[in-house]
């Protein structure tokens, strides 16, 4: 099931984004692109929700009630998280690591 909570990104002084997930608690992450600042609010929205049931997610509110006036040059857009695909790619990972470590 997809869920869709709103971030705030935010331009990082010494270049790239900060991630600003308002609605679970302590999410945050930060990417050098705003491609790898998307990717990492994924994984950072399921690193916090891990061991969490669906049902139990924190409601997301909507992009227009979040309130940027603590950042600086920022936007807020919607990021998708779909629990299936965030653990397939963690799967992903962790076979790809082994593999590595099998070729050392």
């Amino acid at each position: 099931m997809k869920h869709y909570y709103p971030a705030v990104f935010e331009t990082a002084e010494e270049g790239g984004y900060t991630v600003t997930i308002p609605d679970i608690e302590g999410c945050f992450t930060e990417g050098r692109t705003l491609e790898q600042a998307m990717w990492m609010a994924q994984d950072a929205i399921g690193c916090m929700l891990e061991g969490t049931d669906e049902k139990d997610y924190p409601r997301a509110r909507g992009v227009k009630s979040v309130d940027t006036s603590e950042f600086a040059d920022c936007f807020v857009t919607l990021v998708e998280f779909d629990r299936q695909i965030y653990e397939q790619r963690c799967r992903d990972i962790l076979i790809a690591r082994e593999q590595l470590a099998a070729l050392a």
